[in-house]
Protein backbone atom coordinates (compact mmCIF):
# COMPACT_ATOMS: atom_id res chain seq x y z
CA UNK A 1 0.00 0.00 0.00
CA UNK A 2 1.08 3.38 -1.04
CA UNK A 3 1.10 6.72 1.71
CA UNK A 4 0.47 9.82 0.82
CA UNK A 5 4.17 11.53 0.35
CA UNK A 6 4.83 15.32 -0.43
CA UNK A 7 7.57 16.93 -0.83
CA UNK A 8 9.81 19.62 -1.17
CA UNK A 9 13.05 21.52 -1.92
CA UNK A 10 14.35 24.40 -2.41
CA UNK A 11 17.62 26.15 -2.42
CA UNK A 12 17.82 30.16 -3.09
CA UNK A 13 21.23 30.72 -3.83
CA UNK A 14 23.45 34.13 -3.27
CA UNK A 15 26.33 32.34 -4.32
CA UNK A 16 26.64 29.09 -5.50
CA UNK A 17 29.78 28.27 -3.83
CA UNK A 18 28.69 29.97 -0.70
CA UNK A 19 25.23 29.12 -0.10
CA UNK A 20 23.79 26.24 1.93
CA UNK A 21 20.89 24.00 0.31
CA UNK A 22 17.67 24.29 2.15
CA UNK A 23 15.46 21.30 2.42
CA UNK A 24 12.06 21.87 3.89
CA UNK A 25 9.37 19.50 5.64
CA UNK A 26 6.25 19.48 7.10
CA UNK A 27 3.74 17.96 9.03
CA UNK A 28 1.76 15.01 9.07
CA UNK A 29 0.72 13.73 5.60
CA UNK A 30 -2.81 11.72 6.20
CA UNK A 31 -4.79 9.79 2.96
CA UNK A 32 -7.87 12.14 2.03
CA UNK A 33 -9.93 11.86 5.69
CA UNK A 34 -13.69 13.18 5.32
CA UNK A 35 -13.91 11.56 9.13
CA UNK A 36 -11.02 13.41 11.08
CA UNK A 37 -10.99 16.55 11.87
CA UNK A 38 -7.61 19.10 13.04
CA UNK A 39 -8.87 20.84 16.15
CA UNK A 40 -5.76 22.68 16.61
CA UNK A 41 -2.18 22.90 15.54
CA UNK A 42 0.85 24.64 17.11
CA UNK A 43 4.00 24.54 15.20
CA UNK A 44 7.13 26.26 16.99
CA UNK A 45 10.05 26.87 14.70
CA UNK A 46 13.53 27.82 15.44
CA UNK A 47 16.75 26.88 13.37
CA UNK A 48 17.64 24.65 16.09
CA UNK A 49 13.96 22.41 16.30
CA UNK A 50 10.34 22.31 15.06
CA UNK A 51 7.79 21.22 16.97
CA UNK A 52 4.57 20.45 16.16
CA UNK A 53 1.80 19.48 18.54
CA UNK A 54 -1.66 18.37 16.94
CA UNK A 55 -4.92 17.80 18.12
CA UNK A 56 -7.36 15.62 16.08
CA UNK A 57 -10.68 14.48 16.49
CA UNK A 58 -12.42 11.26 14.98
CA UNK A 59 -15.88 12.49 14.13
CA UNK A 60 -17.63 9.51 13.82
CA UNK A 61 -19.07 7.15 15.79
CA UNK A 62 -16.54 4.26 15.64
CA UNK A 63 -13.15 4.07 15.80
CA UNK A 64 -11.10 4.64 12.66
CA UNK A 65 -7.54 3.10 11.93
CA UNK A 66 -5.63 5.30 9.52
CA UNK A 67 -2.69 5.54 7.93
CA UNK A 68 -0.14 8.59 8.23
CA UNK A 69 3.23 9.21 7.16
CA UNK A 70 5.87 11.90 7.58
CA UNK A 71 7.63 12.63 4.51
CA UNK A 72 11.10 14.21 5.03
CA UNK A 73 12.52 15.74 2.65
CA UNK A 74 13.94 14.84 -0.47
CA UNK A 75 17.91 13.87 -0.96
CA UNK A 76 19.50 14.60 -3.75
CA UNK A 77 22.75 13.20 -4.18
CA UNK A 78 24.26 15.32 -7.11
CA UNK A 79 23.36 18.31 -4.26
CA UNK A 80 25.26 16.29 -1.65
CA UNK A 81 28.04 15.72 -3.91
CA UNK A 82 28.10 19.69 -5.30
CA UNK A 83 26.98 22.10 -2.94
CA UNK A 84 27.16 22.74 0.54
CA UNK A 85 24.42 21.34 2.73
CA UNK A 86 24.36 20.91 6.47
CA UNK A 87 21.79 17.70 7.51
CA UNK A 88 21.47 17.90 11.16
CA UNK A 89 21.79 14.71 11.93
CA UNK A 90 24.83 11.71 10.94
CA UNK A 91 21.94 8.99 10.56
CA UNK A 92 21.70 8.47 6.58
CA UNK A 93 17.92 7.84 7.16
CA UNK A 94 16.01 9.79 9.72
CA UNK A 95 19.03 12.90 8.89
CA UNK A 96 16.86 15.21 10.29
CA UNK A 97 16.27 13.30 14.45
CA UNK A 98 12.56 12.62 13.65
CA UNK A 99 11.07 11.41 16.78
CA UNK A 100 6.55 11.25 17.14
CA UNK A 101 4.24 10.57 20.21
CA UNK A 102 0.96 9.96 20.77
CA UNK A 103 -1.09 11.13 23.93
CA UNK A 104 2.45 12.08 25.78
CA UNK A 105 3.50 8.29 24.37
CA UNK A 106 6.68 7.62 22.48
CA UNK A 107 5.56 5.93 18.48
CA UNK A 108 8.14 3.61 16.77
CA UNK A 109 7.02 3.78 13.31
CA UNK A 110 7.70 1.95 10.19
CA UNK A 111 10.07 3.63 7.76
CA UNK A 112 10.62 3.19 3.68
CA UNK A 113 13.47 4.40 1.99
CA UNK A 114 13.51 4.58 -1.17
CA UNK A 115 15.77 5.70 -4.29
CA UNK A 116 14.18 7.45 -7.95
CA UNK A 117 16.79 8.38 -10.85
CA UNK A 118 15.10 10.44 -13.80
CA UNK A 119 11.62 9.65 -11.69
CA UNK A 120 12.26 5.81 -12.20
CA UNK A 121 12.40 3.82 -9.12
CA UNK A 122 15.74 1.83 -8.92
CA UNK A 123 15.89 0.76 -5.16
CA UNK A 124 15.72 -3.34 -6.11
CA UNK A 125 18.68 -2.67 -8.60
CA UNK A 126 21.04 -0.97 -6.12
CA UNK A 127 19.75 -3.29 -3.49
CA UNK A 128 21.02 -6.17 -5.24
CA UNK A 129 24.33 -4.79 -5.81
CA UNK A 130 24.99 -4.06 -1.58
CA UNK A 131 24.80 -0.37 -2.32
CA UNK A 132 23.15 1.33 0.28
CA UNK A 133 19.86 3.49 -0.61
CA UNK A 134 20.57 6.91 1.21
CA UNK A 135 22.68 9.09 -0.88
CA UNK A 136 23.63 10.54 2.80
CA UNK A 137 25.03 7.00 3.89
CA UNK A 138 28.84 7.03 4.64
CA UNK A 139 29.32 3.17 3.86
CA UNK A 140 28.67 3.92 -0.18
CA UNK A 141 31.96 4.19 -1.30
CA UNK A 142 33.12 0.91 0.69
CA UNK A 143 30.19 -1.20 -1.05
CA UNK A 144 31.27 0.53 -4.28
CA UNK A 145 34.57 -0.84 -4.06
CA UNK A 146 33.64 -4.41 -4.23
CA UNK A 147 31.37 -4.00 -6.88
CA UNK A 148 32.98 -5.79 -10.11
CA UNK A 149 34.81 -2.63 -12.52
CA UNK A 150 31.76 -3.67 -15.07
CA UNK A 151 29.04 -3.40 -12.67
CA UNK A 152 30.88 0.32 -11.65
CA UNK A 153 31.07 1.45 -15.22
CA UNK A 154 27.47 0.43 -15.65
CA UNK A 155 26.49 2.56 -12.86
CA UNK A 156 28.63 5.31 -14.51
CA UNK A 157 26.98 5.01 -17.64
CA UNK A 158 23.55 5.44 -16.19
CA UNK A 159 24.90 8.48 -14.84
CA UNK A 160 23.86 7.17 -11.30
CA UNK A 161 27.30 7.63 -9.69
CA UNK A 162 29.74 10.18 -10.79
CA UNK A 163 33.82 9.85 -10.77
CA UNK A 164 36.18 11.96 -10.94
CA UNK A 165 39.28 11.79 -12.38
CA UNK A 166 41.69 11.18 -9.11
CA UNK A 167 43.55 8.33 -8.62
CA UNK A 168 42.08 6.47 -6.88
CA UNK A 169 38.70 7.29 -8.25
CA UNK A 170 36.10 8.79 -5.95
CA UNK A 171 32.99 8.14 -7.19
CA UNK A 172 29.43 10.00 -5.53
CA UNK A 173 25.80 9.14 -5.48
CA UNK A 174 23.74 10.63 -7.58
CA UNK A 175 20.49 9.30 -7.25
CA UNK A 176 17.63 10.78 -4.99
CA UNK A 177 16.27 9.09 -1.64
CA UNK A 178 13.09 9.20 -0.56
CA UNK A 179 12.38 8.44 2.80
CA UNK A 180 8.90 8.58 4.92
CA UNK A 181 8.13 7.07 8.19
CA UNK A 182 4.67 5.73 8.96
CA UNK A 183 2.15 4.24 11.10
CA UNK A 184 -1.19 2.84 11.02
CA UNK A 185 -3.12 5.59 13.84
CA UNK A 186 -6.22 4.57 16.17
CA UNK A 187 -8.66 7.38 16.39
CA UNK A 188 -10.88 6.43 18.69
CA UNK A 189 -14.94 7.22 18.26
CA UNK A 190 -15.86 10.81 19.12
CA UNK A 191 -12.83 11.84 20.92
CA UNK A 192 -9.60 13.97 20.87
CA UNK A 193 -6.28 12.29 20.50
CA UNK A 194 -2.85 14.72 20.56
CA UNK A 195 0.13 14.02 18.33
CA UNK A 196 3.79 15.61 18.76
CA UNK A 197 6.25 15.11 16.30
CA UNK A 198 9.80 16.68 16.47
CA UNK A 199 12.80 17.25 14.30
CA UNK A 200 15.32 19.52 13.45
CA UNK A 201 15.57 21.64 10.07
CA UNK A 202 17.88 21.50 7.34
CA UNK A 203 18.59 25.24 7.29
CA UNK A 204 19.94 26.65 3.77
CA UNK A 205 21.51 30.09 3.54
CA UNK A 206 24.27 32.55 2.63
CA UNK A 207 25.60 35.39 4.17
CA UNK A 208 25.61 39.82 4.06
CA UNK A 209 28.84 41.11 3.61
CA UNK A 210 29.47 45.33 4.71
CA UNK A 211 29.30 46.14 1.19
CA UNK A 212 25.97 44.62 0.31
CA UNK A 213 22.77 46.08 1.41
CA UNK A 214 20.79 42.84 1.45
CA UNK A 215 17.93 43.86 -0.87
CA UNK A 216 17.89 40.18 -3.16
CA UNK A 217 18.33 38.16 -0.44
CA UNK A 218 15.04 39.34 1.23
CA UNK A 219 12.97 39.71 -1.87
CA UNK A 220 12.02 36.34 -1.47
CA UNK A 221 10.63 36.93 1.52
CA UNK A 222 8.54 39.79 0.91
CA UNK A 223 11.18 42.27 2.68
CA UNK A 224 11.16 45.92 2.33
CA UNK A 225 12.04 49.17 3.83
CA UNK A 226 11.50 48.23 7.33
CA UNK A 227 13.60 45.10 7.08
CA UNK A 228 16.70 47.22 5.31
CA UNK A 229 16.29 49.51 7.62
CA UNK A 230 17.22 47.18 10.18
CA UNK A 231 19.81 46.05 8.47
CA UNK A 232 21.23 49.20 8.17
CA UNK A 233 21.04 49.45 12.13
CA UNK A 234 22.99 46.27 12.75
CA UNK A 235 25.68 46.78 10.05
CA UNK A 236 26.18 50.87 11.96
CA UNK A 237 26.23 48.99 15.58
CA UNK A 238 28.66 46.52 14.26
CA UNK A 239 30.75 48.06 12.30
CA UNK A 240 32.94 45.79 9.83
CA UNK A 241 37.03 45.94 9.85
CA UNK A 242 37.19 44.80 5.93
CA UNK A 243 34.70 45.79 3.27
CA UNK A 244 34.30 42.13 2.87
CA UNK A 245 33.84 41.12 5.86
CA UNK A 246 30.77 39.28 7.01
CA UNK A 247 28.23 41.25 8.67
CA UNK A 248 24.77 39.09 8.73
CA UNK A 249 24.30 35.40 8.30
CA UNK A 250 21.29 33.91 6.99
CA UNK A 251 18.95 31.02 8.37
CA UNK A 252 16.74 30.00 5.37
CA UNK A 253 13.87 27.59 6.93
CA UNK A 254 11.03 25.84 4.66
CA UNK A 255 7.91 24.23 6.33
CA UNK A 256 5.58 22.62 4.32
CA UNK A 257 2.01 23.83 5.70
CA UNK A 258 -0.17 22.27 2.45
CA UNK A 259 -0.37 19.09 3.96
CA UNK A 260 -2.80 20.17 6.15
CA UNK A 261 -5.65 20.47 4.01
CA UNK A 262 -5.44 16.13 3.41
CA UNK A 263 -7.83 16.62 7.02
CA UNK A 264 -11.49 17.13 7.07
CA UNK A 265 -12.36 21.14 7.18
CA UNK A 266 -9.74 23.82 7.79
CA UNK A 267 -7.54 23.71 11.21
CA UNK A 268 -9.63 24.41 14.38
CA UNK A 269 -7.14 26.97 15.76
CA UNK A 270 -3.54 27.64 14.34
CA UNK A 271 -0.92 29.12 15.93
CA UNK A 272 2.28 29.36 14.90
CA UNK A 273 5.59 30.44 17.07
CA UNK A 274 8.74 31.33 15.82
CA UNK A 275 12.15 31.70 17.86
CA UNK A 276 15.07 33.11 16.94
CA UNK A 277 18.51 32.97 18.84
CA UNK A 278 19.04 36.48 19.86
CA UNK A 279 17.00 40.17 20.21
CA UNK A 280 19.42 41.39 17.34
CA UNK A 281 18.47 38.40 14.76
CA UNK A 282 16.31 39.95 11.34
CA UNK A 283 13.24 37.89 10.87
CA UNK A 284 11.70 38.36 7.08
CA UNK A 285 8.54 36.42 5.89
CA UNK A 286 5.78 36.98 3.62
CA UNK A 287 3.62 35.27 6.26
CA UNK A 288 1.24 38.35 7.28
CA UNK A 289 0.00 39.05 11.15
CA UNK A 290 3.42 37.15 12.29
CA UNK A 291 4.08 39.60 15.43
CA UNK A 292 6.91 40.15 17.39
CA UNK A 293 5.32 39.42 20.92
CA UNK A 294 9.35 39.51 22.77
CA UNK A 295 12.53 39.83 22.12
CA UNK A 296 12.81 36.96 20.75
CA UNK A 297 9.85 35.29 19.34
CA UNK A 298 7.10 35.89 17.14
CA UNK A 299 3.50 34.82 17.03
CA UNK A 300 0.71 34.54 14.67
CA UNK A 301 -3.04 32.91 15.67
CA UNK A 302 -5.89 32.31 13.20
CA UNK A 303 -9.00 30.10 13.86
CA UNK A 304 -10.21 28.02 10.93
CA UNK A 305 -7.15 28.11 9.01
CA UNK A 306 -6.56 26.44 5.81
CA UNK A 307 -3.06 27.04 4.74
CA UNK A 308 -2.77 28.06 0.69
CA UNK A 309 0.96 28.25 0.62
CA UNK A 310 4.25 26.44 2.49
CA UNK A 311 6.04 28.64 4.79
CA UNK A 312 9.23 30.14 4.52
CA UNK A 313 11.31 32.14 6.70
CA UNK A 314 14.19 34.30 6.69
CA UNK A 315 16.79 35.19 9.90
CA UNK A 316 19.35 37.11 9.10
CA UNK A 317 21.70 36.63 12.53
CA UNK A 318 25.49 37.62 13.18
CA UNK A 319 26.27 33.87 14.94
CA UNK A 320 27.31 31.02 12.78
CA UNK A 321 26.51 28.59 15.88
CA UNK A 322 24.12 26.12 15.02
Amino acid sequence: MKYAAVFAVMALPLCANDTLVTLGAGGLVPLKSAAIAMESEDLQISIRQITVRYVFRNKTARGIDAPAAFPLPLLNGGDLEDDPMHLPSKDPVNFVDFKISVDGKPVQPSVEVRATFDEKDITDRLSALGLPISVADKRFEAALSRLSRTQRDQLEKHSWIECDEGHPRRCGAYWITHVQYYWVQHFPAGAALTVEHRYKPVVGGSYIPATYSGASSIKPYCGGADALARIAAYKKSHPAKTRDEIVLYEDRIQYILTTANNWNGPIGSFHLSVVTATPDDILVTCTPGLKRVTATQYEFSQPNFRPEKELDLLILTGSRER
